[in-house]
C-alpha cells in the first residue's frame, strides 16, 4: 500500500506523522520504505538517526528528487509491503506523482491552516489527483496543541476537509508526537 503524507506549508507535523506511520507499520511486521521527496529530506535523516541508534525494526530510507519518482515507485513496489511517502509542500511533479501513485493521502492540518487562499493549491492537487486516481482516499487529521480543538476550530477543519472530493476528517486529533494519538491514527490509516 502507497500512503502519502501532504500538506501546503510547514508546521502541522507531516514528516513526523510519516516517520510515526513508517515505523509503526514496519513494527507491525511490515518491509516498508519511507520515501522522502521534500527537499529537506528530514524524514531520511530521521531514519539514519534511528539506524545510527539500533533502533529497530529498522525502516529504510530513500530520498527521490526530480523525475525518477513513478519509475522508482514502480521498483519499490515489487519490494516492499508498504511504501510512505512524505511529500515536499510545493506543487511540483513529484508531489503530483506521489499523490496519483498513493492509495491514501494523509493531510495533517491545523486550525490555523484551514484559510482557503493559502491552501487552495493544496486543495487543486488533491482534487486535481483524484482524477488520475479514482480509487484515491483522502484522508485530513487534525493536528493540536496541548488542549483539545475547540468546536469552532473543528468545524472550520471540517468545512475545509468538505471542499476535497471525497475526503474525510480522521476522529484522530494527533498532539505532537503522543504515542497513544499515533497508535490511533495508525489504526485509522491502515485498517480503513
Amino acid at each position: 500500500m502507497i500512503v502519502a503524507i501532504a500538506n501546503q506549508s510547514g508546521g502541522a507535523g507531516k514528516t513526523i506523522v510519516a516517520n510515526n506511520l513508517a515505523l509503526l507499520r514496519a513494527r507491525a511486521g511490515r518491509k516498508v520504505m519511507l520515501v522522502d521527496t521534500d527537499p529537506k529530506a528530514a524524514a531520511s535523516s530521521w531514519c539514519s538517526e534511528l539506524a545510527a541508534a539500533g533502533v529497530r525494526p529498522r525502516v529504510a530510507s530513500r530520498a527521490i528528487t526530480g523525475r525518477s519518482l513513478v519509475e522508482d515507485l514502480e521498483q519499490l513496489r515489487n519490494r516492499y509491503n508498504d511504501i510512505v511517502i512524505d511529500t515536499e509542500g510545493r506543487d511540483t511533479a513529484e508531489s503530483r506523482a506521489a499523490l496519483i501513485a498513493a492509495r491514501l493521502v494523509v493531510v495533517p492540518v491545523t486550525p490555523l491552516q484551514v484559510d482557503l487562499s493559502t491552501q487552495y493549491q493544496l486543495i487543486a492537487r488533491l482534487n486535481a489527483a483524484r482524477m488520475f486516481n479514482p480509487g484515491l482516499r483522502v484522508l485530513f487529521v487534525l493536528v493540536g496543541g496541548a488542549d483539545e480543538p475547540t468546536d469552532e476550530e473543528r468545524a472550520a477543519v471540517r468545512a475545509y476537509v468538505s471542499r476535497v472530493m471525497s475526503a474525510t476528517l480522521a476522529n484522530t486529533v494527533v498532539h505532537g508526537q503522543a504515542p497513544a494519538d499515533m497508535d490511533a491514527l495508525y489504526r485509522e490509516v491502515f485498517t480503513a
